[in-house]
């Protein structure tokens, strides 16, 4: 099976398998701090009776059965530190899901103000991140929809922002009824304009350190699910340590399947690759990590879940508990909300609405500005009909559309997205801005200043470690691989078209010859010669074997991918091992 093949638009990290014994000693340290949070959670729970609905992670039951669970499970688990949560025995879900709530129902809370009533607080999310700036983001973001963000986690907040469930604050958080949920819950409600309970694992904390990955052993690749499913599983399989690939090999350790069917899941079975269901990796997610030793348990042979990447109830019972009761938003704060609507409609009226109208029509500038000043736009993850109305718009106000990377000052996105045209775009322009900078310039009449607009995202830039912003000052400074020299496998995915495209954007050379030992360490011993990167893929190895005898470094694509998106160059992450 050809990988370009398999290839999808966006790829995430590929992390590095690591030893045995350093997972190991993760896991193992994971479960010191589980049971002592455990321990921590129990004291708390003998001085609080009327919190019975938040007691004790994991395989609570039904809320009258609370007590005898979390019991069995101390009995289980404190003596035994290094044992792991037990499997699961049934597959089916508890009938109870449809009794959580976000607003209270029948409360008519308006679209543009759907997170009104709600108070965050932010976890662990700022200490990974070297930009300060997150915060105010998310900030930003929450507020504009009717939210409010605490700098920590007081008695009004309702809910905490937060990757892991290994914290203080979520132990808190837990205790007094929060509602934790990720970056991801809160990117999909910001989509949804509406504050829904967690349907899915990946809007919910997983249960181990970011620093502790159980599935670092393991290769994994999927089929049969498309579009955000897929996307979702890319970053589950990243946050649990794995590598993912596009393709299926025979290298590859685990296939998580939709179906029993398809090319890719016949190949599994001939080539003895476990196919499981999404659920495997949910469970581990969520801290059942005798899923990894039962890969072949029946549980994860079955394929017709409903909706294959929610959580199973038994394993979050805990983190659920607090959405059994609604958000209330009081008559008061609900009129406010309406009267700043009001307002806003007003200000929008009284704009020259008759001014603006003629403008629209516009379809070529009859004022231009200096062609050396005129802003190149670069649009990318619009629908066409959104591009045409803002090609409309910047043509009124004397800009240009840039037809590649090269001749662009501004990149347009609503998200970084790993799509050719960003990743080119990250070396090359001055603003990666949103549309609402094309707005307010429509506006006003006149291109704004683009900092207020600069791109902010808060899922990526936490995903990938960075900061969007110092990523382009870097590039700004110098491009990244300015001075090296690249030589790329046959096989390699992306593309060897789309990776030529980005490498060269970040100022790289292309090999077109594969350079023998000789040449590469001749260029590694003189320093006035260019640096030789060798980049390679899995299904290309064999070609690498005279590299690795001798010790030279082969990096995956992601040595690229991911350099280009960050701006840094990482010798160590993607060396292939």
């Amino acid at each position: 099976m050809h990988q370009h093949q398999m290839f999808s638009q966006q790829l995430r990290p590929q992390q590095l398998l690591r030893p045995g014994l350093q997972q190991l000693q993760q896991l193992q340290q994971y479960q010191q701090q589980r049971m002592h949070m455990l321990q921590q959670q129990n004291q708390q729970q003998l001085h609080q009776q009327h919190l019975q609905q938040q007691q004790q992670q994991h395989f609570l039951q039904q809320q009258q059965m609370q007590k005898q669970v979390l019991q069995h499970q101390n009995q289980q688990v404190v003596p035994h530190q290094q044992q792991t949560t037990a499997l699961a025995p049934q597959l089916q879900q508890p009938p109870h899901i449809a009794q959580l709530f976000g607003h209270e129902p029948g409360q008519d809370i308006p679209q543009d103000g759907f997170l009104l009533g709600c108070v965050f607080a932010v976890a662990d999310y700022p200490e990974q991140m070297a930009d300060k700036q997150l915060l105010a983001t998310w900030k930003r973001v929450i507020q504009a929809c009717g939210g409010v963000v605490d700098p920590t986690l007081t008695s009004r907040c309702t809910h905490l922002l937060c990757e892991s469930q290994v914290s203080n604050m979520y132990v808190q958080a837990l205790r007094e009824g929060k509602r934790c949920v990720t970056a991801h819950w809160l990117s999909t409600v910001l989509k949804k304009k509406k504050m829904v309970p967690p349907r899915r694992t990946l809007h919910l904390p997983f249960a181990f350190p970011p620093g502790a990955k159980p599935c670092s052993q393991h290769i994994i690749s999927v089929t049969g699910f498309v579009d955000a499913d897929r996307d979702d599983l890319k970053l589950m399989t990243y946050l649990a340590g794995a590598r993912y690939t596009g393709y299926l090999c025979r290298s590859n350790t685990v296939l998580i399947c939709k179906e029993s069917s398809g090319l890719k899941y016949e190949k599994a079975k001939e080539w003895k690759i476990p196919c499981v269901n999404a659920q495997w990796l949910c469970d581990i997610l969520l801290g059942n990590f005798e899923a990894l030793r039962q890969i072949q348990h029946s549980r994860y042979s079955i394929f017709t879940h409903p909706e294959p990447l929610a959580p199973n109830l038994q394993l979050v019972h805990n983190l659920l508990a607090a959405w059994r009761s609604p958000v209330k938003v009081t008559s008061e704060a609900l009129s406010n909300l309406q009267l700043l609507q009001r307002q806003r409609i007003s200000d929008s009226t009284n704009a020259p609405a008759n001014k603006k109208a003629r403008m629209e029509e516009i379809q070529s500038p009859s004022k231009r500005i200096p062609p050396e000043s005129a802003p190149q736009v670069m649009f990318t993850g619009f629908e066409p009909m959104q591009v045409q109305q803002y090609t409309k718009r910047l043509y009124a106000l004397g800009g240009e559309v840039a037809d590649s990377s090269q001749k662009a000052t501004h990149l347009m996105a609503t998200k970084v997205t790993r799509t050719i045209k960003f990743l080119t775009a990250m070396s090359l322009v001055k603003y990666i801005i949103t549309p609402e900078w094309l707005e307010e310039s429509w506006r006003s009449q006149k291109f704004v200043d683009e900092v207020p607009y600069t791109l902010r995202d808060a899922e990526a830039e936490v995903l990938f470690g960075f900061s969007l912003e110092e990523a382009l000052k870097k590039a700004h400074d110098a491009l990244l691989f300015k001075g090296k020299y690249f030589y790329l496998t046959p096989g390699i995915c992306p593309s060897l078209s789309t990776m030529k495209a980005i490498l060269e954007s970040a100022g790289g050379k292309l090999l077109a010859k594969q350079p023998s030992y000789r040449k590469i360490m001749e260029h590694k011993q003189n320093k006035n010669l260019p640096e030789i990167i060798l980049v390679s893929c899995d299904n290309d190895l064999h070609l690498c074997r005279e590299y690795f005898m001798r010790n030279i470094d082969v990096h995956n694509a992601e040595f690229i991918l991911t350099g280009v998106l960050t701006q840094k160059l990482d010798y160590e992450s993607y060396k292939f091992t």
